[in-house]
């Protein structure tokens, strides 16, 4: 009778728990949803639009997207949805719809279907679709600019703008107790910090996300704010500003734990938050945007396949040779 080998090598995964790729995203679209309510109520019908036509066009060019390269159909794995959803949430209420339609194609082609699509992307195509609108129309993404006919109960102009214009000085404008709650200059749904704070949580508990990376990058980034805020504390604003202002939470837990973009080891995880936060203060500090968290990931974002290499020694396990 023929022995069974005493050694079978597979592909991985070896293990599968049960949850489906469209499962995962589901929940993270759902964990996403009181922040863009959040939105919504703040910024009206006008928040709403921008949400519905970067998830609608998003889905459609998706859909044509694959079926010009004869690839599977990748919309209803919920990756589409998802990062649509990102997008919108980004994006600030005053957003041209035109601008809104050219990031969604942005994001498909150049984000996605370019690198193969959901797996293969080397860059977080919700920020790398963001940086390039940043770079190429500044000043239709100027929230403030696009807001400033609206009656609100909070300084028109994003924390961070005013910090780095100002001074120290502004940071007293903002409490930390509106910025928590959402009230603030900035995308319709990325800076409600509380409601993503509380998503992020849900993800973490209901193990569709690693908790290290979002931990690492808070950390990181807090203990960054903190040593230059207590070198000078009249120039550097001090950590819970930081933390609590821009897509600082918004990255942490939707962004940063992507499963293309960013490492599976553990130690490689807390190696890649900090690096993270660490850089997004810096580049807030003194780089030419006020909020550096997006470049700070896309950067990170390249150097992950090398920090994933960051591992435990493995274990040497003896095959018996009967």
């Amino acid at each position: 009778m023929k022995r069974p080998p005493l050694l079978s090598v597979a592909m991985a995964p070896h293990a599968h728990v049960g949850s489906t790729v469209a499962e995962i995203y589901g929940h993270q679209a759902l964990a996403l949803l009181p922040a863009a309510i959040g939105g919504v109520v703040l910024w009206g019908l006008a928040g709403l639009r921008v949400i519905l036509l970067t998830v609608g066009c998003v889905l459609v060019f998706e859909w044509l997207g694959t079926r010009l390269m004869k690839r599977e159909g990748s919309v209803l794995d919920g990756s589409a949805l998802l990062q649509g959803l990102m997008l919108g949430l980004l994006l600030h209420a005053g957003t041209p719809w035109w601008l809104v339609v050219v990031a969604a194609l942005v994001m498909v082609v150049l984000g996605r279907c370019f690198f193969g699509g959901l797996g293969g992307y080397a860059l977080n195509p919700v920020f790398l679709t963001y940086a390039i609108l940043l770079v190429s129309w500044p000043a239709r993404l100027n929230a403030a600019a696009h807001l400033t006919n609206r009656v609100l109960s909070f300084p028109a102009v994003e924390p961070l703008v005013a910090w780095r214009t100002v001074g120290n000085g502004a940071v007293e404008s903002f409490p930390l107790g509106s910025l928590l709650l959402g009230q603030q200059i900035g995308g319709v749904g990325s800076s409600m910090v509380l409601l993503l704070l509380l998503g992020g949580l849900y993800l973490v508990l209901r193990g569709f996300i690693a908790w290290r990376v979002p931990l690492a990058f808070l950390v990181g980034m807090f203990l960054t704010a903190l040593v230059l805020n207590l070198s000078d504390p009249a120039n550097y604003a001090p950590p819970l500003f930081h933390l609590f202002s821009g897509a600082a939470m918004f990255t942490a837990f939707f962004v940063l734990t992507d499963f293309t973009t960013g490492p599976v080891n553990p130690w490689a995880q807390v190696v890649y938050g900090v690096g993270c936060g660490l850089l997004a203060v810096i580049i807030r500090t003194f780089g030419v945007f006020p909020d550096g968290t997006i470049f700070a990931v896309l950067l990170m974002n390249l150097a992950h396949p090398l920090i994933d290499k960051i591992h435990s020694p493995l274990i040497a396990v003896e095959v018996p040779t009967r």
